[in-house]
C-alpha cells in the first residue's frame, strides 16, 4: 500500500510522540538526514563536473589537436565557448535559475523569505556549474553546493511542514553539509554556515544542529571519497619570529587587493549586463576570452584545486605567481559576469595562493635568513584572502587550519586575517556576496525587517490620487469646514499652478479654532510649513519612515525626482505598516518568528 507524504508524516510523529522524543532531538535527527544528503549531492557534483571535464574538454582538446600544437594550439578557446552554448537551453527553459553568481539571491532568500528555493536547483546546480567548470570556465562548486544543500535542507523542512524559523535553521545545515563535503572540513562548513548564510546568528539552538549536519557529510564523503585533499598543501613552519611582521604585511597587501577585486567583480559584471547582445549568447562570449586568457595562462582555467598545489610545487619566479593573481580575477570576473555557472570560492582561494606565493617567493628573496619555506605563505594567505573578500574571518582561519592540520598555521593566519579585513572593510564595507544587495539597498547585517522595508519602493503603496490640497488662497474658515468631511490629518498646500509651496497639520489649526473673527482673514499659505519634508518614488521604505519618525508626523508628500514641487502622491505611516504585513504574509513570515 502506497503511502502519502501526509500519511508518512503523521506515522513519524506519532511515533515520535510515542518515544517521547523532543523538539530538540527530532531536529539532530533531521540534521543528521540533511547532512547525508548534501554529501550525497556534493559526490554527484564532482562527479559531474569530472565527466563533463574528460568528455567535453580532454576529448574536445584530442579532437581539435590542441595537444599537438601549431595552429591547432589556438583552437582551445572553442572548448568552453561551447560551454557558454550548452548554458543556452538550460536558461532558456529556467530563466533566473542557470547563469551568473547566484549565491546572493540565494543569500537574500533564505534571509529575507524572499520567496521559496526552488526544488529544481538541487539538480539545475549540478548540471550547469559542471558545464561551466568542466569546460574550462573560471568558477568553483562552492557556491553551488551552498544552493544544493540549503534546498535540500528546505525540501526536507517542508516534507514536515515545519515553521519558517526551522526552514532556515534547516537550510543553514544543509549548506554546513554541502561545504563540509566539498572541503573534507567540519569545522569551516559550520563557520560558512553561520558566518556567511546566518550572517553571524550563532545561538546554541541552531549551533547544535548545523555542527551535526558538517561533521555527518564530512563523515558520509569520507566513505565516498576517502580523505585526500583536494591539493597538495605545502608543509608550514615558521622559522623566524620577524616572519609574523611579514605575515602582518601581507595582510596589508590581501586587504588592498580584496578590496579591489570586489569592485572589479562587479564592474565586470555591469559590463556584461549593459553589453547590447542576447543575454543567452554572454556566457559563450565570455567563455571564449577565458580560453584566450588560458592560452598564455593555462592554470585559471577549470578546477583549479590541482593546479594551486602544481604552481606550489613546481618553484615558480614570483612575478610569473603575481601575474595568475591578475589573469585569475580577471577570468573568473569574466565567467561569471558573463553567464557562466558556479560559485567564487574556488577561485579566491586559488587567487589568495598566488598571492601567498609570490610573496612568499618575493620574501626569500628579499630575506633568505628570514623567510626559509616560502610556500607557507600560500597557505595562510589562501584563508586571509578568503576572509577579506567573503568577510567571513572565522571561515577561512578553521579552513587553513583544517587543511593543513598545522596548529601553527593559526598564529599567522589570524595577523594576516585581521589586517587584511580591517583594511578590506575600510574601503569597502559589503563582501562580496553582498555587494550587489547593497547596490540594490539590501543590508543583509541590518536584519529582516529593515530589509523588508528597504525592498519595497514609495512608488509602490503611495496613494496617487485625487489628492486632497489647499491652494494658498484657501481661507481658515473653509479650511475649518473641510476637515470634519476628510479622514485624513496631514494636507498639502499648492500655489496657483498646483506646485507643492507648504503642508498644513490639524495639530496646526488647533489653537486657532477658538480664536473669533479670524476665520476670513487668515489663509493657507500663512498658516502653512514651508521647510516640508519630502519622498520620492524611488526612495523605500525605510527611507520614509525615518523621515516620518523624525518629525513625529503621519503624512509625506510624494513628489517627482526631477520636479520637486511637483506634488504626485501620498505616503503615510498606516501605509508603511500595512506594506510590511503584506510582505510578511506573502513571504510566509510572521513578525517575530
Amino acid at each position: 500500500m502506497k503511502l502519502s507524504r501526509k500519511s508518512l508524516t503523521n506515522r513519524i510523529f506519532h511515533l515520535k510522540n510515542v518515544l517521547g522524543v523532543t523538539e530538540n532531538y527530532f531536529l539532530v535527527f533531521l540534521a543528521l538526514l540533511i547532512g547525508g544528503l548534501s554529501a550525497v549531492g556534493n559526490w554527484c557534483l564532482s562527479f559531474a563536473i569530472d565527466f563533463v571535464h574528460e568528455h567535453l574538454f580532454v576529448a574536445g582538446s584530442g579532437l581539435l589537436g590542441v595537444d599537438r600544437g601549431d595552429w591547432h594550439f589556438y583552437l582551445l578557446p572553442l572548448i568552453p565557448m561551447f560551454g557558454g552554448l550548452l548554458l543556452i537551453p538550460l536558461e532558456k527553459l529556467f530563466p533566473g535559475y542557470v547563469c551568473g553568481y547566484g549565491l546572493p539571491n540565494f543569500l537574500k532568500t533564505v534571509n529575507l523569505g524572499r520567496g521559496r528555493l526552488a526544488k529544481r536547483n538541487v539538480w539545475l546546480k549540478i548540471i550547469a556549474p559542471a558545464i561551466t567548470i568542466g569546460t574550462g570556465g573560471s568558477a568553483g562548486q562552492e557556491g553551488p553546493i551552498a544552493t544544493i544543500g540549503g534546498t535540500i535542507g528546505q525540501i526536507v523542512a517542508d516534507f514536515f511542514s515545519l515553521g519558517h524559523s526551522k526552514v532556515r535553521l534547516l537550510i543553514a545545515c544543509g549548506v554546513a553539509g554541502g561545504i563540509a563535503a566539498t572541503f573534507n572540513a567540519p569545522i569551516a562548513g559550520v563557520f560558512f554556515a553561520l558566518e556567511i548564510i546566518m550572517m553571524g546568528d550563532i545561538a546554541l539552538a541552531i549551533f547544535t544542529p548545523v555542527v551535526i549536519s558538517s561533521a555527518t557529510a564530512v563523515v558520509v564523503t569520507r566513505q565516498f571519497l576517502g580523505v585526500e585533499s583536494h591539493f597538495t598543501v605545502p608543509i608550514f613552519a615558521i622559522s623566524n619570529l620577524k616572519e609574523y611582521l611579514l605575515y602582518t604585511l601581507m595582510g596589508l597587501v590581501i586587504g588592498l587587493l580584496s578590496a579591489f577585486f570586489i569592485r572589479f567583480f562587479y564592474r565586470v559584471q555591469d559590463f556584461f549586463a549593459e553589453l547590447k547582445l542576447p543575454f543567452v549568447i554572454k556566457p559563450a562570449l565570455g567563455g571564449l576570452l577565458i580560453g584566450i586568457i588560458g592560452l598564455a595562462f593555462p592554470q585559471v582555467m577549470g578546477d583549479v584545486y590541482g593546479k594551486m598545489g602544481e604552481v606550489v610545487s613546481s618553484q615558480p619566479v614570483w612575478y610569473f605567481v603575481l601575474a595568475l593573481v591578475f589573469m585569475k580575477m580577471l577570468a573568473t570576473a569574466i565567467c561569471l559576469g558573463s553567464g557562466g555557472a558556479g560559485g567564487l570560492f574556488a577561485p579566491i582561494m586559488f587567487i589568495g595562493v598566488m598571492i601567498g606565493e609570490s610573496f612568499g617567493l618575493l620574501a626569500h628573496r628579499l630575506l633568505p635568513d628570514v623567510v626559509h619555506t616560502p610556500d607557507g605563505y600560500a597557505i595562510v594567505a589562501l584563508g586571509a584572502f578568503l576572509s577579506a573578500v567573503t568577510h567571513a574571518p572565522l571561515t577561512a582561519i578553521f579552513l587553513a587550519y583544517e587543511m593543513t592540520g598545522a596548529s601553527q598555521v593559526i598564529l599567522p593566519s589570524m595577523f594576516a586575517t585581521v589586517v587584511g579585513i580591517l583594511i578590506s572593510r575600510s574601503i569597502e564595507s559589503e563582501g562580496i556576496d553582498t555587494y550587489g544587495l547593497a547596490r540594490e539597498g539590501i543590508h543583509l547585517e541590518d536584519g529582516r525587517e529593515v530589509n523588508i522595508l528597504r525592498a519595497i519602493k514609495v512608488g509602490d503603496i503611495m496613494y496617487q490620487g485625487p489628492l486632497e490640497t489647499f491652494p494658498e488662497t484657501m481661507k481658515l474658515k473653509e479650511i475649518l469646514q473641510f476637515l470634519p468631511k476628510s479622514r485624513k490629518t496631514t494636507f498639502p498646500v499648492v500655489d496657483a499652478e498646483g506646485r507643492l509651496s507648504g503642508i498644513i497639520g490639524i495639530q496646526d489649526l488647533r489653537e486657532l479654532v477658538y480664536e473669533e473673527g479670524l476665520e476670513d482673514l487668515i489663509v493657507a499659505k500663512e498658516l502653512a510649513h514651508t521647510k516640508v519634508l519630502t519622498v520620492t518614488p524611488d526612495e523605500n521604505l525605510n527611507d520614509a519612515l525615518r523621515k516620518i519618525g523624525s518629525r513625529n508626523i503621519d503624512y509625506l508628500p510624494v513628489v517627482d525626482q526631477q520636479d520637486p514641487r511637483r506634488l504626485i502622491g501620498m505616503v503615510s505611516r498606516q501605509d508603511i505598516i500595512s506594506a510590511y504585513n503584506r510582505s510578511l504574509l506573502e513571504r510566509g513570515l510572521v513578525p517575530g518568528e
